[in-house]
């Protein structure tokens, strides 16, 4: 053999253990063994910063990073005491009360958003994103594996994420910055802790990651993915001779996803079923004048969310209700994010947003059209503008046209604006048929045109212990986004807060926050509407006990010409979780409030209640409860005007992360109805789901 030959086989035998690192040494079992991860980077989680500020964490938390061409691979180990440990068997994104680790990602190294995934001492999967302002989106789901076990020194974790579930610029060599963090529990206290001291002066949270990251010459997988659908329902109603049902129905479609690039990806659905495997938490309407907001639980309207929530919410995907096709592009790059849908909806939804109240309607097909655009700058700040668009079949439009900037200055200051304008067409149809008049155009959908604007701003200034904003928001009366929720309009609202936070060390109380807030609303003819302000105290001491106490002060609150003045409210918050095995919260609020919905307008005594717990009596078996109760009184006589609760429990059964059994049930004592719901479920992927269940309400029955 030569000399030469000697010398390249020598090079290669160097080389070859580390480019067949992750395939050939991470044996992927939940176990972190030191010679399997020794030559990957190691970090360390050291700084509680939750409720202690920047102090060592109670428990060492030692982190590995490598990866192969195509996946990314992350080994925790995780140290505590077995008798602190606090973990279960859960559904995806139902964790977050136990012990687990994480580690977010920032692609871009611009903070604009952290993509983080994570797991519980079970394997249980959690995963979220995080904008530039703190504020996480639970329902964001990627696709990744996860593998735990437990020892006498604590627990350990492997995730393995494949580089295509995330958007970034193709390049021979990137550099991403990375955030670990991790939730315990210390002498029976909740801590949060990351691998960093985190700035409190600094708005933007993703934006301190410190961990820069160094990948070379990966090369991800493009997606290809087909997800069809299959379901057969059953309904019927109670006779007088029993039950009486309908001829089975069943219904087929098909979802898919293709990477055009690691930047640009397209998702379209055809005739989906986007029915919700489990029913919404039913909301009390007993005194509301304007519709309610229920959040997006559909996971195709999920990716990409953060690109279109705006504070003036002129993207509601919810009012896209029965899309028979549907389609979604994505792109990403290290200036630009564009995001594109478009939907043939075999149903409309119809809101009129207005002073007093909203009103709405249903009614035939629509094609829909959603376009946003930002520029992105560092330090989360971004330029853009939107547009949503809504062609009614039988005859109508809504167009919206807006622009929003966000920009944050000397890290302690952020600013934001947003602005739209909207222009109707309506249809002609009893959608609506009410002959309220606004501003010389007339609720009915009559066939007229209307023109409306939308303004919102806010400037911030965040620090460690300090933290004020000052706010502006407005929309005219003839203004609708058809594809938002903008059910108050009309409207002229100034607003001011200042608070401040005190952190203890070695107390009772941990944390302190005192608050107080200023709110001055006219409408659009200079009646003042409201004006009040509030003061609020909270405090997380030990045992994670939580209490909240607040104070609000109306000096004036005007409705349909009734203006009651100096009505009083106090509220008070608990909350409680001594142990793995319980956990509660409870709230009250009494003082004075408008009957809205009152044929004769009146103030009475109001009380609210909402308590809720958890018993976690196994691994495997959860039960949790909530009830909410609201009532107004007469202030002379103490007759009711109404009352009336809504209580809800689930029982769940999980026989591992992916197969659950689960028994809801709810009654509304507003309505006098009660549904109860068994549900088997198996979710291996966030986006495979088999399901066998039935739906139960009163006389009716659903199968």
């Amino acid at each position: 053999m030569t000399l030469m030959r000697i010398f390249f086989m020598t090079i290669l035998l160097v080389i070859f253990p580390f480019i067949l690192l992750a395939q050939d040494l991470i044996v992927f079992d939940g176990v972190v063994e030191n010679e399997e991860w020794k030559l990957a980077s190691n970090y360390q989680i050291t700084n509680e910063i939750q409720p202690g500020n920047n102090v060592p964490s109670p428990y060492a938390t030692q982190v590995y990073v490598t990866y192969s061409k195509t996946h990314l691979y992350v080994g925790f180990d995780a140290s505590i005491p077995l008798e602190n440990l606090r973990s279960a068997i859960r559904n995806r994104d139902e964790a977050y009360n136990d012990d687990f680790v994480m580690i977010g990602i920032d692609t871009y190294g611009d903070g604009r958003n952290l993509i983080a995934i994570g797991s519980n001492a079970e394997g249980s999967q959690v995963d979220l994103k995080m904008g530039a302002d703190g504020n996480d989106d639970a329902s964001y789901d990627l696709n990744f594996e996860s593998k735990a076990s437990k020892s006498d020194k604590g627990y350990q974790v492997e995730l393995k994420m494949p580089f295509n579930e995330l958007q970034f610029d193709q390049q021979d060599q990137l550099r991403w910055k990375l955030l670990l963090y991790r939730k315990t529990y210390a002498n029976g206290n909740e801590s949060q802790n990351i691998d960093f001291p985190i700035d409190r002066n600094n708005s933007c949270f993703p934006c301190q990651a410190q961990i820069v990251y160094e990948l070379n010459n990966i090369r991800p997988q493009k997606r290809f993915n087909l997800l069809p659908y299959v379901f057969a329902g059953k309904g019927g109603e109670r006779g007088d001779d029993g039950f009486v049902f309908d001829p089975a129905h069943f219904n087929v479609g098909l979802s898919g996803l293709m990477d055009l690039s690691n930047a640009t990806t397209i998702e379209y659905t055809l005739n989906p079923d986007f029915s919700q495997v489990e029913a919404d938490v039913s909301q009390i309407q007993v005194n509301e004048t304007f519709a309610l907001y229920y959040p997006e639980r559909r996971p195709f309207f999920n990716e990409g969310k953060d690109i279109i929530n705006t504070q003036l919410q002129t993207v509601y995907t919810r009012a896209i209700n029965q899309p028979l096709f549907s389609t979604k592009m994505i792109h990403q790059d290290q200036k630009n994010r564009v995001y594109w849908l478009t939907a043939f909806d075999d149903k409309t939804t119809y809101l009129i947003g207005g002073e007093n109240q909203s009103e709405f309607g249903e009614g035939g097909r629509n094609f829909a059209n959603i376009l946003r655009y930002q520029r992105t700058f560092d330090q989360g700040s971004h330029l853009g503008f939107m547009t949503t668009n809504r062609l009614l079949k039988d005859g109508g439009y809504d167009h919206t046209l807006g622009l929003t900037a966000q920009f944050r200055f000397l890290e302690k200051y952020t600013t934001a604006l947003e602005w739209n304008n909207s222009l109707t067409q309506e249809p002609t149809n009893d959608w609506i048929d009410v002959p309220d008049i606004i501003a010389g155009k007339t609720l009915t959908l009559d066939g007229e045109k209307l023109k409306g604007n939308a303004l919102t701003f806010e400037v911030a200034r965040n620090t460690q212990n300090w933290n004020s904003a000052l706010s502006f928001e407005q929309s005219s009366p003839h203004y609708r986004s058809p594809l938002g929720f903008s059910p108050r309009t009309a409207l002229r609202t100034l607003g001011a807060e200042h608070s401040y936070q005190h952190y203890f060390k070695d107390k009772f109380v941990r944390q302190m926050n005192w608050e107080i807030e200023g709110e001055l609303t006219y409408n659009y003819w200079g009646v003042r509407k409201l004006s009040a302000f509030y003061l609020g105290t909270y405090m997380e001491m030990a045992a994670n006990l939580r209490t909240n106490i607040s104070y609000g002060h109306f000096f004036n609150e005007e409705f349909r010409g009734f203006n009651p003045t100096h009505l009083r409210q106090l509220s008070m918050y608990i909350g409680y979780n001594p142990s793995e095995v319980l956990r509660f919260n409870f709230f009250v609020r009494k003082g004075k409030n408008i009957g809205y919905n009152l044929d004769d307008l009146a103030v009475g005594n109001s009380l609210n209640l909402f308590f809720s717990n958890s018993i976690q009596f196994n691994d495997n078996l959860l039960l949790s409860s909530r009830i909410r109760y609201s009532e107004l009184k007469n202030q002379t006589d103490n007759t009711l005007y109404f009352k009336g609760y809504i209580a809800r429990a689930n029982l769940n059964y999980q026989f591992n992360n992916a197969l659950s059994l689960r028994l809801v049930g709810e009654y509304n004592d507003f309505s006098q109805q009660f549904f109860v719901q068994p549900l088997l479920k198996w979710n291996p992927t966030p986006f495979t789901i088999f399901y066998v269940g039935v739906f139960i309400r009163l006389s009716s029955i659903l199968i």
